[in-house]
């Protein structure tokens, strides 16, 4: 059995990693023990060698990376890797400056420890973080920061210091579309994706308009309205008035329009009416549908009142939407 060691201070950290169900017989690694500081970590491996040493990143700065290489060195400590709440750049670094073999994000994922551990069960481990799975880390993290709702426009822009970030956005956005499959009905991946660009900057801004966008569809809300949320969003073109929608999921049609504001900061009426904009730009970017036919599918008699939705949702108008990227206006 493979003995492990965690130098943690953060109680989260203990928490998720010991909630993983990975330590026993079938990984082969076994936590033997947890310290909180350097001097016990020390104590314990002059007293006996671990086969994998976890550390929290913000537990080593420049003092202690030598430390740590002695450890290594020592044969006291095998293999060492680091967890983290953030994959940025100088986490990396510290990683590397210390020998870690491997770069943890929180929310932790189960089959990135699995993997780590397969590979240095069959003594596949390097003296530097592998970049593959790194980068894994990173597209977690951005996947989290995504369906949380949470700051993805200053986590993307450090990421782009890494010189990964097209990889990283890349398995983001496959993680996206195939989590929530609904979002081929509004939006085409591969519009999104490194190929279609030269630079990763306009592939990050890109990026952030696909999480403005999802942020739009599919806005904060308990389990109460998920099933409502994900029913509109795979049925942009039925009736979605609000009576037939409390009818078909059997909510009372007062208390719906009450719990979805309160829950997601926006009226029912105006979330139907930007799920209904966002199909119809679909369709006029990948159909040949007559906008006044589309106006129709999603519902809207009068193609005038649809138009100047659209403007104003899009700021131009469906027949402007329409025309190829790569056309210019005359002035």
């Amino acid at each position: 059995m493979n003995k492990v060691c965690l130098y943690l201070k953060n109680s989260e950290f203990l928490a998720s990693l010991t909630a993983l169900h990975i330590w026993g017989e079938e990984t082969g690694f076994e936590i033997r023990a947890v310290c909180s500081d350097y001097d016990s970590v020390k104590q314990l491996t002059d007293n006996g060698t671990f086969d994998l040493l976890i550390v929290e990143s913000e537990l080593v700065d420049g003092g202690n990376y030598r430390e740590f290489l002695l450890l290594k060195s020592s044969e006291s400590v095998a293999h060492i890797a680091l967890c983290g709440e953030n994959a940025d750049f100088e986490s990396a670094r510290k990683g590397l400056m210390i020998g870690a073999e491997e770069y943890f994000v929180l929310p932790f994922d189960k089959k990135l420890f699995i993997d780590f551990f397969d590979g240095l069960n069959e003594n596949k481990g390097t003296s530097t973080i592998n970049l593959q799975s790194q980068t894994k880390g990173y597209s977690q993290k951005l996947f989290s920061l995504f369906i949380d709702h949470g700051d993805v426009r200053t986590y993307a822009g450090s990421l782009e210091k890494t010189g990964e970030a097209s990889a990283i956005f890349d398995d983001t956005i496959g993680k996206l579309f195939e989590k929530y499959e609904w979002l081929d009905m509004y939006l085409n991946e591969m519009d999104f994706r490194s190929e279609r660009f030269f630079e990763s900057g306009e592939q990050a801004g890109k990026l952030l308009y696909l999480y403005d966008t999802f942020s739009s569809l599919y806005p904060v809300h308990n389990e109460v309205l998920r099933e409502l949320i994900e029913y509109v969003l795979y049925n942009p073109e039925s009736d979605l008035r609000q009576k037939v929608l409390s009818e078909e999921m059997h909510i009372n049609k007062s208390y719906l329009s009450t719990v979805f504001t309160a829950q997601t900061g926006v009226r029912f009426v105006d979330y139907i009416s930007n799920v209904r904009l966002f199909r119809a730009a679909w369709l006029l970017k990948n159909t040949e549908m007559r906008i006044n036919e589309i106006a129709l599918r999603i519902e809207y008699k009068d193609v005038a009142y649809f138009s100047k939705l659209f403007k104003r949702r899009f700021g131009c108008s469906p027949s402007e939407y329409r025309l190829p990227d790569s056309y210019h206006f005359e002035i």
